[in-house]
């Protein structure tokens, strides 16, 4: 034990947040800069797999995996424009489950993690959570949007982020909406890093500026000076791995920004050869990032913006050409195109082409690397390939919980999996807030919590190669559960209804129903199971009731309120945004 808690201590020191193998949106993280640990395969001469899909497709889409899974969208014009999202395993390409709502749905795959599939329906524009079991609709909310080439960002609990607002991921309800205007809409094109979300705002006759907004509360930090162009934007933001951002000006310039905490300062600016620099950038792990400039694949210094490396070979890059780099530094490329559309692999100073693959219509594609460096390959039609490399690597960290997720009562438990890529032969996991925090055990079992909190895990996986961590932060929700406990009668008379507005700031109303005369108590609990407050106490005729909570001198967070009687008693959540 002594040996493995100082190994634990070693790795937590260095331990990062990381995606690992998954590729929950576009870009593979919420910096849209396709760095990952992962590795991709050397070279597309034999495919893992091929499979034919009963949905024909006009063009390729995004490719959003978790886990053993990944999803895509089918789009077809014939009779009518419609798209169908297609669930497969990643191992075999067999299809587990495909899901349209409506007939007429267009669906569009916009991100993938372990809580849910979250798809965009053009049609009625929805966004759907739907379970990555079975499709099933766990919650839809309004939200304009193209899921095209739009890919949703997620706060560290795994909340989706969309232009300009902050959503539950257990119920889909606004935690945080800040209003503003973007030159073209529907529009994507934001990213996040650390605590900070960035997008870029402005009328077709307006300045445009990139707006910082605090990723908890959804409050207005900063803004960037004007950035000369044309009168729309629709490039998107890179954010590198140094944090350094990134905005190609619509018929401007290439901007790149540092932000010091109380502003958003111009870095360097590049003038481009060609006239766009299109998609979403890559990043190495330094921070360089790399661009195509008129149809050349080149690398930029972080610190200056010069170019350290291009290629010699032409890569014809299109509106949404996307570029990933693998844990060894390979830069994957797909170009977005027509008849001329290609996927492509060079290395890291660009001067060797390791293969290039034809598949025509790879619009929206990206080069998505999964478990096991597993390459998803579409484009138009019906074939869906993919490639793996054929050496082996250290380990690649990952890991899951049982179907019953992460978000239990304080008393339970939960069952551990990894899920880790490239044959790893010792486990050592950290349970922050765990009655037992330590395991070495691959796949541990009742991992009991007795104490409310929001926790993290970590796993250090190794073999002969080498050694990975990850730490996936804000990762388990442990919930107050002595005296929260619900208790309702039959009778189904006495109701506690959803306070509103909610969230709220720092104001809301709770409504509530008793059938009887009876004493009654209403209380406030933080997440702790702390009573910060009580509303009311004491003998309350029959009827319906409403009572105003004011929440000024309490920090933001989440809040339970409890109502109870004589044989009943009902908790609900709600959120406090300052």
């Amino acid at each position: 034990m002594k040996s493995l808690l100082v190994i634990l201590l070693i790795v937590l020191l260095f331990a990062a947040n990381s995606i690992s193998q998954n590729w929950p949106t576009v870009g593979g993280n919420n910096q849209r800069n396709g760095l990952t640990e992962m590795f991709g395969p050397d070279s597309v001469v034999s495919p893992f797999w091929t499979v034919m899909s009963n949905n024909l497709s006009l063009w390729g889409n995004s490719v959003f995996i978790s886990g053993n899974k990944f999803v895509t969208s089918r789009v077809n014009f014939t009779p009518s424009y419609t798209a169908i999202l297609e669930c497969r395993d990643i191992y075999s390409g067999d299809k587990l489950w495909e899901k349209k709502v409506y007939p007429g749905s267009i669906m569009y795959a916009v991100g993938f993690n372990e809580d849910a599939v979250y798809a965009h329906d053009y049609s009625n524009d929805t966004l759907y959570a739907l379970s990555p079991y079975d499709g099933s609709v766990l919650w839809a909310v309004k939200e304009n949007m193209f899921g095209g080439n739009s890919g949703i960002t997620f706060a560290c609990n795994g909340d989706p982020i969309v232009k300009g607002r902050r959503l539950d991921k257990f119920t889909g309800e606004t935690i945080w909406f800040y209003d503003y205007i973007v030159p073209i809409g529907p529009n994507s094109g934001y990213a996040i890093y650390g605590n900070t979300f960035y997008h870029f705002t402005g009328s077709i006759v307006t300045d445009k500026k990139i707006i910082a907004l605090d990723l908890e509360t959804g409050n207005l930090k900063y803004e960037s000076p004007a950035l000369p162009g044309d009168s729309d934007q629709e490039y998107p933001i890179t954010i590198g791995n140094d944090g350094t951002i990134y905005l190609f000006r619509d018929g401007g310039n290439l901007f790149a920004f540092t932000d010091n905490g109380s502003g958003l300062n111009i870095k360097w600016i590049y003038d481009p050869v060609g006239s766009a620099v299109p998609g979403y950038f890559g990043s190495d792990k330094n921070g360089n990032i790399y661009i195509v400039d008129n149809d050349t694949v080149k690398k930029l210094s972080s610190f200056d913006g010069r170019v350290l490396a291009k290629s010699n070979v032409p890569v014809m890059a299109g509106f949404n050409a996307t570029i990933t780099v693998d844990g060894e530094g390979k830069v994957f490329i797909c170009n977005s195109q027509d008849a001329e559309g290609k996927y492509y692999c060079f290395s890291s100073d660009l001067q060797t082409l390791y293969w290039e693959y034809s598949r025509s219509r790879n619009y929206y594609c990206g080069p998505a690397l999964g478990k096991e460096g597993i390459l998803i390959i579409i484009g138009e039609g019906q074939t869906i390939s993919s490639f793996k490399p054929n050496k082996p690597f250290k380990p690649i960290a990952d890991f899951y919980t049982d179907s019953s997720g992460t978000r239990i009562f304080a008393g339970e438990s939960i069952n551990f999996f990894d899920n880790t890529s490239f044959n790893p032969t010792s486990w050592q996991w950290y349970f922050e807030g765990a009655d037992n925090p330590y395991s070495s055990e691959q796949n541990p079992v009742d991992i009991s919590y007795s104490n409310p909190g929001i926790y993290s895990v970590t796993l250090a996986v190794s073999n002969s190669l080498g050694v990975d961590t990850l730490t996936k932060s804000c990762y388990i929700l442990v919930e107050p559960s002595v005296g929260l406990t619900d208790k309702k009668p039959n009778t189904g008379s006495y109701k506690l209804e959803q306070n509103y507005p909610n969230p709220f700031n720092p104001v809301t109303k709770i409504r509530y129903q008793i059938n009887k005369s009876e004493f009654i108590q209403l209380k406030v609990f933080d997440v702790l199971g702390n009573e910060v407050r009580t509303l009311v106490n004491g003998e309350k005729q029959s009827g319906s009731y409403e009572v105003q909570f004011d929440a000024e001198e309490l920090s933001s967070g989440i809040y339970y309120y409890r109502l109870t009687g004589y044989n009943f008693s009902e908790s609900k959540k709600m959120i406090l945004v300052k």
